[in-house]
């Protein structure tokens, strides 16, 4: 593949294009307060200080925060550090008959260690890749579709990037519902990946996981009857052929690729198309790719201490949530050269989907998605109904969703 040996932007330094960020980087000054307006607004000049601090910083909610990409690299495969959730967490498996939530995340990978995670992630990452086979050609028709009848201004988020989503989605894991419906489901399932300390919204997360379940079962008895190329499909053709994964199994696992293909997706398309159009980059996957690591939807994973042990000299005990900022990573200056700017040449490993046996199964479908519907409104000739605005941002721990994102679209 040739080269694209591009600084976007009116010249060709790098220095002439700026990635839309502050530059300021202030001292670090106590816990890091995770939910506080100003890091949801902008997390990047906190992360900068943090990894020229120490690298570990304390959370104000409890926990300490990763940083530097060195240390979350070591962190990823660290003995001491599991996805398993703290016997004192309300998801930890103690609590599955009690909480709808505790039992799901006992069978999805992102909650999961060895040997337990082993099962779950072969069968996805099978079921995927048949799946995704020949899917993009689908998604670029989706994507043709979606925007081809729209006009004037337009929600990029609600108006856009969510009906499509949600198109794609049902059609790549093989469900059929109504989008408000679904769109409840996914919007509660990413609560699992936050702190969770509001005993309301947990019971309206739990309810919510109880109508996905009962809709994915029903979903699930159609495919068996009746079979397609979807992941449903090939999750129980897996099971057939390696007499192993439950039913309850596949619809949980069905249930994490189908929320993590719409809520990402929509905040990662309003995120990249800003981006790429104050760079006046193309809607090539290394663009994409290099616009995701400037605005990494799913910031901060959580992990957490199996057992105590010393990192660095500092004491982290038995049950200590430790957080992987991704994001942080992604814009570590000892790895990436001048790390805040816009470069679709680089060639670094990136965060933006995790990495080693954790590393998201769904990122080709995630970055073929994006790409889809960027070029699909790149050709319309989309621009941003304001361009220069700030974004304002959802206050979602660990993720970074714009709210929304006006565009125009010349008539038709």
């Amino acid at each position: 593949m040739k080269k694209l040996a591009r600084w976007f932007g009116a010249g060709s330094k790098a220095e002439a294009n700026p990635a839309p960020v502050p530059t300021a980087q202030p001292a670090l000054r106590g816990p890091v307060d995770l939910t506080a307006p100003d890091f949801v607004a902008d997390p990047y000049p906190t992360y900068a200080a943090a990894r020229e601090h120490a690298g570990l910083a304390e959370v104000a909610s409890g926990g300490f925060l990763l940083t530097r990409y060195a240390d979350i690299r070591r962190a990823v495969t660290h003995p001491s550090l599991g996805n398993a959730p703290s016997r004192f967490s309300v998801l930890a498996p103690r609590n599955r008959a009690k909480y709808t939530a505790a039992d799901l995340a006992a069978h999805i990978p992102p909650f999961l260690d060895l040997p337990e995670h082993k099962l779950p992630r072969q069968a996805l990452m099978r079921a995927f890749t048949r799946s995704f086979e020949g899917f993009e050609v689908a998604l670029e028709q989706e994507a043709q579709t979606r925007v081809a009848g729209l006009s004037g201004e337009v929600e990029l988020i609600s108006g856009v990037a969510s009906p499509f989503a949600l198109a794609s989605m049902q059609r790549f894991v093989g469900l059929e519902a109504e989008p408000a419906t679904l769109k409840r489901i996914t919007a509660g399932f990413f609560h699992l990946f936050a702190p969770i300390t509001d005993p309301a919204a947990f019971a309206e997360t739990n309810a919510g996981l109880d109508d996905a379940r009962a809709l994915f079962h029903a979903a699930l008895e159609a495919r068996r009857a009746r079979p397609g190329a979807d992941l449903l499909s090939n999750l129980l053709a897996f099971q057939a052929e390696h007499d192993a994964l439950s039913d309850a199994q596949i619809v949980d696992c069905a249930i994490l690729v189908f929320a993590d293909g719409i809520e990402n997706i929509e905040a990662g398309a309003a995120s990249v198309f800003a981006l790429l159009e104050a760079q006046g980059a193309t809607s090539e996957e290394a663009c994409i790719r290099e616009a995701l690591r400037l605005q990494t939807p799913g910031q901060i994973v959580p992990r957490v201490a199996r057992e105590s042990f010393d990192w660095e000299g500092t004491e982290i005990t038995a049950g200590t949530p430790v957080f992987l900022a991704l994001a942080s990573a992604n814009r570590d200056g000892t790895v990436f050269d001048a790390p805040d700017l816009f470069n679709a040449d680089r060639s670094e490993e990136v965060f933006t989907f995790g990495m080693g046996r954790h590393r998201c199964i769904g990122e080709a479908l995630g970055v073929a998605q994006i790409t889809a519907l960027m070029q699909a409104l790149h050709a319309r000739g989309a621009r941003r109904a304001e361009p220069g605005a700030t974004l304002d941002y959802a206050p979602r721990f660990g993720h970074r969703w714009p709210k929304a994102l006006p565009i125009v679209l010349p008539g038709v």
